[in-house]
């Protein structure tokens, strides 16, 4: 059955949100976003969840949510399964630059999914501006933050994301996968892919040890094409960048501001141009 967006939202006490910062996150421009999402779908499907801000506001009875960050379906899948183990490891945590440093220096894959999902979180309210950055080796190395009065163990938000999180289906998978061949009629797609360049010191795509380059743009772009061959709703941020503009020249686009926080020079910061694209 269909159902309307606006009025089918999983009641609970607390307002789901993100519990994980995230560089390039969609919190600040969601009223933008949210206007620009059909009422009427089956399933919400979005295989870059990322901080999953845009899943926590609409909050749908059913979705389909992927990414192929390994470390972080992890922990999403953690969250919705095992939300107060979770917590209570969190608590065990202690916040140093030291304890960052070693905490940061284990293996993922010498721990078990609890564990690694405790990572994850520690290190990313730790780092600096939440940014999630890898190197080609796949070993997370965004450097200590020194953030003070940090809330590891936010018992409300992750309760509040367990709740929406048990309606979701959780996969680790390429875009492709989830986009080509898991895709059903009425299915409602947010895409939110790391974004091309739009400058010297931009840098969003050392999200995974394997890049997020040229070539998967087109791959991705290909992929979209399809989902309107088939008579699915997508809605697509990215940059407003000549390759985004080429690729979906067909489409409906919407130029929204939003703010940059990743640079670690004040004067790098402010708002930049994106666009939203859609067959809505």
């Amino acid at each position: 059955m269909r159902q309307n967006t606006t009025v089918s939202a999983i009641q609970t006490e607390v307002e789901p949100r993100p519990f994980l910062k995230w560089a390039g996150g969609k919190t600040s421009i969601l009223s933008e976003i949210m206007s620009s999402i059909p009422t009427t779908f089956e399933r919400y499907v979005e295989p870059f969840l990322g901080g999953g801000a845009v899943f926590f506001k609409l909050n749908p009875h059913r979705a389909l949510l992927s990414d192929s960050n390994e470390e972080l379906m992890n922990c999403y899948s953690l969250v919705r399964d095992r939300p107060d183990d979770l917590l209570r490891l969190l608590r065990i945590f202690s916040i140093s630059k030291t304890k960052f440093y070693e905490v940061r220096k284990l293996d993922p894959a010498n721990l078990d999914n609890l564990t690694r999902a405790a990572r994850l979180i520690y290190l990313n309210k730790l780092c600096y501006n939440g940014l999630y950055r890898v190197n080609k080796k796949g070993q997370f190395n965004t450097p200590y933050s020194g953030y003070r009065n940090v809330k590891l163990a936010d018992r409300e938000t992750i309760l509040a994301a367990s709740s929406a999180l048990k309606h979701a289906e959780l996969l680790t998978a390429d875009f492709a996968r989830i986009l080509l061949d898991l895709s059903q009629p009425g299915d409602f797609f947010y895409l939110d892919p790391p974004y091309p360049p739009i400058g010297k010191y931009s840098d969003f795509k050392r999200y995974t040890k394997a890049f997020f380059n040229k070539e998967d743009h087109i791959r991705l772009a290909k992929a979209v094409h399809e989902l309107d061959r088939r008579g699915n709703k997508f809605l697509l941020s990215n940059a407003n960048h000549p390759l985004i503009l080429e690729l979906y020249s067909r489409f409906r686009k919407k130029s929204v501001e939003a703010p940059r926080f990743v640079n670690c020079k004040g004067d790098r910061r402010g708002r930049v141009p994106e666009l939203l694209v859609t067959n809505v």
